[in-house]
């Protein structure tokens, strides 16, 4: 990434990403919402369909993901929206639909937060929730039908999901792999270009760790290899970054991408690999080797002389992380969750009787990482969500038969899928549409007092949630961003100084695996910290970012040389590394002059000078925040 500028909120709430379309989604959760609104017409019961429909919102979890992890995830996020369901059903007074709405709101944000599930992410579950509390409560027993076609729904979504297995079990596996390759072209692609290596460097980095994190999981021995040796290739690349100032030549360019290729679909392609004058010299040898080892062992003619793994953390260890007070997942997970308490409460107040809207649109608000994102959802939702009100009261109004909701219903939701990524203010506008669709099959409310009320409830959902972002932890990234730059350098020096004494390679995997971690961290931060208002001083942070990062990834590039340890050079560099990490965290303010001299590893000296010169621009606060 690199250090530019956040775009404004209204050209970035009105503006198109451009990211893929998710084809395997679309069909699946179309497929999905047509057999289960379908199951409801045949059985003569429309709002049976519609419930199960909520169930069916499970497809919208279906990611490149190995098969045994996909239905460990679909079966946790079905059985979370009947949980969803449930509790928002049984929210009879104000005060407990404030705590069953404010759980759900944040239990599905710290856990969606924490194992990295992107959009919708914990959004869904909010909104079955507010649907369910929206829903009368007869006949009697009515709460535990609507949780039986729920996990109806997402049985059948369940299935849909996991139906591809039958003729591509190891797809979902190969294309991600097979993305680290494509990443490494880019980074390739890019070296010399300032502008673009350092976006190109931090995809390469992402793209390689979940290469590792499904590898792990696949019992693959071939895509272990693949995966190894795509660290191996991400390594040796940093290290030709540092001595060269153009981009690799069209042909590696290409020669990665049929890696990439031979991954997803073995002994498709021939692969030759250009020879490398020795004059060149040893990170031009050591790519060159790199690409010939990852092309014998992806051609099946030799095994990998020797195993390397990134450490990855187990659930549990994830779980704890996300609990950590460094963690972002925290502060977004207990403001949403009093947030949406709160706005149930407010709209009690003010005398709203059906007050389901509000924390809705406030937990629609708070969907993102920093104060600049959540003020563009706000805009987005209060656009997307009056649009989907006209919308809704025309469709209502036309008073359309069973079979013309049902495919109403899957048609709204093919157009959320495809806009959620593109532009949330869009995808609100049939997300807006769906919710009101499915409350008024269950209440046969009166159409347009039930638009304008939701009108008013968005308004004031907005604006709870776009406060909640300022006043509760809205700087939670900046605040968090000195601890991770510490983090990041505390783990560059550790797995420094254990290369340098030679280190077991169970240890040196371990340490490779979270300064990986790390590092990433600190991108992420820095550019939520961006779109924070006020934002980080990038002029003084982004030096010292970029700094940290290069440092952590060109020791990340080093191989186990020399064979003998070099513990004179470990034991000279240990005072270097407590005076940076300390500075850093405010506790000097001398400036670093001696660095070690380090002919074997130049780019290492080179780059720690640069480290010590972005930290004399933090004086004299000697803080990043």
């Amino acid at each position: 990434m690199s250090s530019g500028q956040y775009p404004s909120i209204w050209r970035g709430a009105l503006m198109f990403k451009d990211t893929p379309i998710p084809r395997r989604r679309l069909w699946g959760t179309g497929l999905t919402t047509a057999l289960v609104m379908s199951g409801g017409l045949a059985l003569g019961h429309i709002e049976w369909g519609i419930w199960a429909f909520l169930g069916g919102f499970t497809s919208l979890y279906v990611h490149p993901q190995p098969y045994r992890v996909r239905a460990i995830t679909l079966l946790i996020v079905g059985l979370g929206l009947d949980i969803s369901m449930g509790l928002g059903g049984l929210a009879s007074v104000w005060w407990h639909m404030a705590l069953a709405l404010g759980f759900v709101a944040a239990a599905s944000t710290y856990l969606t937060g924490t194992f990295d599930v992107p959009l919708p992410a914990g959004f869904i579950f909010v909104l079955v929730a507010c649907i369910s509390s929206a829903l009368p409560l007869h006949p009697a027993n009515i709460i535990w039908i609507r949780m039986l076609a729920v996990l109806g729904g997402a049985g059948i979504a369940w299935i849909v999901g996991m139906v591809d297995w039958l003729w591509n079990p190891a797809g979902p596996q190969r294309a991600i792999v097979s993305e680290a390759f494509f990443a490494l072209a880019d980074y390739g692609a890019s070296l010399g270009s300032p502008r673009t290596m350092v976006s190109a460097q931090h995809k390469a980095a992402q793209a390689v760790m979940q290469a590792h994190e499904t590898a792990r999981g696949t019992r693959l021995v071939q895509l272990e290899h693949a995966a190894n040796e795509a660290t191996h290739l991400f390594r040796a690349l940093i290290a030709l970054a540092a001595h060269v100032q153009e981009p690799l030549a069209p042909v590696w360019h290409q020669l990665l991408q049929n890696l990439g290729d031979q991954v997803k679909h073995p002994g498709k392609l021939p692969l030759t690999v250009p020879e490398v004058p020795q004059s060149l010299g040893l990170p031009w040898m050591r790519w060159h080797d790199a690409v010939q080892q990852a092309v014998a062992v992806l051609s099946g003619q030799s095994r990998p002389p020797f195993e390397l793994r990134l450490y990855q953390p187990t659930v549990f260890e994830r779980l704890n992380r996300g609990l950590s007070r460094h963690a972002l997942v925290l502060p977004a997970t207990a403001r949403i969750g009093i947030a949406v308490a709160f706005s149930v409460l407010l709209a009690h107040l003010i005398g709203i009787a059906h007050p389901f809207w509000v924390p809705l649109t406030a937990a629609a608000v708070l969907q993102g990482v920093s104060t600049a994102v959540i003020a563009e959802r706000a805009i987005q939702r209060a656009l997307g969500t009056t649009l989907g009100l006209v919308l809704a009261g025309v469709l209502l109004a036309m008073r359309p038969p069973n079979v013309a909701t049902a495919i109403l219903l899957v048609v709204l939701q093919l157009g959320m899928l495809f806009f959620i990524a593109k532009n949330y203010g869009v995808s609100v506008v049939f997300i807006t549409t769906i919710a009101l669709m499915n409350i008024y099959t269950g209440t046969h409310a009166a159409i347009m007092p039930m638009v304008w009320a939701r009108f008013k409830d968005t308004l004031i959902g907005s604006a709870v949630g776009l406060v909640a972002a300022f006043a509760l932890w809205g700087r939670a990234s900046s605040t968090r961003l000195p601890q991770a730059c510490v983090h990041a350098l505390t783990r560059t020096g550790d797995l420094m100084q254990s290369t340098l004494t030679a280190a077991s390679a169970t240890k040196l995997a371990h340490l490779r695996g979270s300064t990986l971690s790390a590092l990433l961290s600190v991108q992420h931060l820095y550019q939520a910290a961006l779109g924070e208002l006020p934002p980080v001083n990038r002029d003084e942070v982004w030096p010292l970012v970029l700094s940290i990062e290069r440092l952590g990834y060109l020791v990340m590039s080093l191989v186990r040389t020399p064979r003998t340890p070099d513990r004179a050079l470990a034991h000279a560099l240990q005072p270097m590394w407590d005076a940076l990490n300390a500075r850093l965290q405010g506790k000097a303010v001398e400036s670093i002059t001696h660095i070690p001299h380090m002919p074997q590893y130049p780019a290492i000296e080179e780059q720690l000078q640069e480290l010590a010169q972005a930290e004399d621009l933090l004086a004299p606060h000697q803080a990043l925040s």
